[in-house]
């Protein structure tokens, strides 16, 4: 009978839950994990609570998950004797602001300005909205809040069945959006290369987690549906410590990487040293070609091998010079193995001109065919040697220097350069037509 009504009769539980009201459950222990992706702007929380809970039904209240989908909410007991019967949201008499936190509001300001967007609670006393920009608002400059909910606070809770009064631990899982974590680098060119790396953990909402146990995910997740993302980067929060992370441990396609304990305070970013390499390095020049005649620059990058691994993110590019170190440029890197060699572009070599010449082109039903020149001169006062990439369709059949490296899609060479002086490549290439 009573599997039936668990099962089927949902009205008959919604009156009896409607009649029963069991006041003042509160957890009184906590254990947070967070888990942040560097691939989707979200946030998994799993906490395990302790609830006092009396023999039979008893509501027990989450009201910190009002605003999020109750849908993605997931609670299991983690000792015998206690069932759940469901997760419930609904509206009661409170504060409408509390009320409408992760919903889309209106407000208007005494200066006839509408600011709409999504509600995320409150900072330093104000009202935080997102919306096309970040905005804090003063109560006392609103004219009208209009919201979804103006009955009062929104409740969330769930129902629990415990077989005889006691203390049970449950775990809660949900999700909070617009919550990330993304890598950030600062490499310092001198003698050798010095690499900085940091963790920056957004945390743009209304959510507090204190002491929590931050898990890191490197990879791409596919979720089914579209999160939105922050437009802005709040302010950040001072540094409090460099954090011992590990390597990352294989967890099926992705890397987990183990931050430790951390608060992630509302509406912050907060970054945390992790990684620092020193290592030789060598200095690269790639000039890369088309099809189609014209001059193009030529790019310097570095490389040097890492003994950690690292994500993919950004990357400030520093040279270090008597006077200080100067910010040269921006760049990206993708994800390293551990031995893997880091190449890190650096910017155009003015010094270093590439020039790509079609000397002939024919094509036809079934065939094409290119003759390219490649000049490339050395301006500057040192020995340089440039990577020559070039973009084609078919194999190469002539070439006046031996490539180092050919595929379907292009054809490598490598040509050194004393101060001053000009080399040309030339050679041609094909789609359906005989070497012979």
């Amino acid at each position: 009978m009573k599997k039936k009504l668990i099962a089927g009769a949902g009205v008959v539980l919604l009156i009896i839950l409607s009649v029963f009201l069991f006041q003042g459950e509160k957890a009184t222990a906590s254990d947070t994990t967070v888990v942040l992706y560097n691939s989707a702007k979200i946030g998994v929380i799993e906490e395990t609570r302790e609830f006092e809970l009396k023999a039979g039904l008893n509501e027990v209240p989450l009201n910190e998950l009002a605003g999020l989908n109750i849908a993605e909410v997931t609670i299991r007991p983690l000792n015998g004797g206690v069932q759940v019967l469901g997760v419930f949201s609904r509206g009661s008499n409170g504060d409408v602001y509390s009320a409408n936190i992760g919903s889309e509001v209106e407000i208007k300001l005494r200066s006839g300005d509408v600011i709409k967007g999504r509600f995320l609670g409150f900072k330093n006393r104000k009202i935080a909205v997102e919306g096309d920009g970040y905005y804090l608002i003063n109560p006392a400059e609103v004219s009208y809040f209009k919201a979804k909910n103006l009955d009062g606070k929104a409740r969330v809770y769930a129902v629990l069945q415990a077989d005889k009064a006691g203390k049970y631990n449950v775990s809660v899982t949900y999700r909070v959006a617009n919550m990330s974590w993304e890598s950030r680098y600062k490499l310092y060119i001198g003698k050798d290369a010095k690499l900085y790396g940091y963790v920056v953990l957004n945390n743009p909402t209304a959510q507090e987690f204190k002491d929590a146990k931050v898990l890191l995910i490197a990879g791409d997740v596919h979720l089914n549906q579209a999160l939105p993302q922050p437009r802005v980067l709040y302010a950040k929060a001072a540094s409090s410590g460099t954090f011992q992370i590990g390597e990352p441990q294989k967890v099926e396609a992705f890397y987990l990487y183990r931050l430790g304990i951390a608060d992630l305070n509302p509406s912050s970013t907060m970054m945390y040293p992790y990684v620092t390499i020193e290592a030789p390095y060598q200095r690269e020049y790639l000039y890369e070609s088309w099809a189609g005649n014209g001059e193009r620059p030529v790019y310097e990058s570095i490389s040097f091998k890492t003994d950690r691994v690292l994500p993919a993110g950004t990357v400030e590019i520093y040279r270090e010079t008597d006077d200080g170190s100067l910010l040269i440029g921006e760049n990206s890197i993708e994800h390293t193995p551990k031995g893997d060699t880091v190449r890190i572009g650096i910017g155009r070599d003015y010094d270093l001109k590439g020039t790509t010449t079609i000397l002939e082109q024919r094509s036809g039903e079934g065939y094409s065919y290119y003759k390219v020149r490649i000049t490339l001169q050395n301006f500057g006062n040192e020995t340089k040697t440039v990577l020559v990439r070039h973009h084609k369709w078919g194999k190469v059949m002539t070439s006046s220097i031996q490539p180092t490296d050919e595929t379907a899609n292009y054809v490598e060479f490598k040509i050194t350069l004393e101060p001053g002086e000009k080399k040309e490549i030339v050679f041609d290439y094909g789609v359906g037509i005989s070497s012979s």
